[in-house]
C-alpha cells in the first residue's frame, strides 16, 4: 500500500544504480558514478557532484517542498521537525544517503502550514509518455495575489535534482512585481542558476525555464494544467 512517507522514501532513480553490473556510490560507496560520462539524458542539471547525478523522483515531494511542509519525525531519542525541503539530501561525497533520517527512526506525519496559496496555483510534468514515466522536469508553482500584483510566491523544481528545488531567492524576486512573463523568466533563471549539464541532459535547462514560466502562467490564471494541451511552447 502506498503512503505518504513512503512516497517521500523513494530512492533516487538511476538506471545504473539498478544495474548492479555498474559501478555506482550510491549503490556501492567509493565504486564511482558511470552516469558522469555514460547515458545521462535523465539525470540531474542542479546541485549535483562528482559522486553522483541521480534524480529524486517523487512529484508529491515536489509539491510539498513549494507548500514548505513540514516532517514530523519520531525515533529512539525523541521527536524532532524538520522542512521538507531539508529532509532530502544533495548527494555531496554520501550520494547513498538520500535522506536525513536518522537509524531507527520514522516519519509520523506531514505538516501543511496554513497558507493563502489554494487559488492560483498549478502543477506540471513533462515526460517522455503520458503515463507510466518519471518527469524530465516538473514544477509546482502556487501565487498569491492582489490583482495583478504578486503578494507571495512559492516555487520548486522536479526531475532535476537530487532533491526537490526550491529557490527563497527565486521566490523572493516574484513578490511586489506584476504577474508577468518576464517577471516569471527572470524567477526562472534565478531558480535555474548553476545549472551543470552533461553530454546529453542539457536540454532540460532550457526545458525548466519554459516550464517554470508556463506553470506560472497556468497559477495566475488559476488554470491548473489541462490534460488536453500537452505542447510546451
Amino acid at each position: 500500500m502506498a503512503s505518504v512517507g513512503g512516497n517521500l522514501m523513494q530512492r533516487t532513480r538511476c538506471a545504473y544504480f539498478y544495474d548492479t553490473t555498474t559501478p555506482c556510490n550510491k549503490r556501492s560507496p567509493g565504486t564511482g558514478c558511470s552516469a558522469l560520462d555514460g547515458l545521462n539524458r535523465n539525470h540531474a542539471i542542479l546541485g549535483t557532484s562528482k559522486s553522483c547525478i541521480a534524480t529524486n523522483p517523487s512529484d508529491m515531494s515536489v509539491a510539498l517542498a513549494a507548500l514548505g511542509a513540514l516532517v514530523h519525525i519520531a525515533g529512539r531519542t525523541g521527536q524532532r521537525t524538520i522542512a521538507l525541503t531539508d529532509f532530502h539530501r544533495l548527494p555531496d561525497d554520501k550520494p547513498h544517503l538520500d535522506t536525513n533520517l536518522g537509524s531507527g527512526e520514522i516519519i509520523t506525519a506531514i505538516e501543511l502550514p496554513p497558507q493563502s496559496l489554494a487559488r492560483n496555483y498549478s502543477y506540471l510534468k513533462i515526460r517522455d509518455r503520458l503515463s507510466y514515466a518519471f518527469a524530465l522536469v516538473s514544477v509546482a508553482a502556487a501565487l498569491e495575489l492582489e490583482g495583478n500584483a504578486i503578494v507571495d510566491a512559492r516555487l520548486a523544481l522536479g526531475g532535476v535534482a537530487h532533491k526537490p528545488w526550491r529557490s527563497l531567492e527565486a521566490e523572493a524576486a516574484l513578490r511586489g512585481q506584476a504577474a508577468t512573463p518576464d517577471h516569471f523568466g527572470h524567477a526562472a533563471d534565478l531558480l535555474l542558476q548553476g545549472a551543470t549539464a552533461r553530454a546529453h541532459n542539457g536540454f532540460k535547462i532550457a526545458l525548466a525555464r519554459r516550464a517554470v514560466v508556463r506553470t506560472l502562467m497556468q497559477a495566475m490564471r488559476a488554470t491548473p494544467q489541462s490534460q488536453a494541451d500537452k505542447k510546451i511552447a
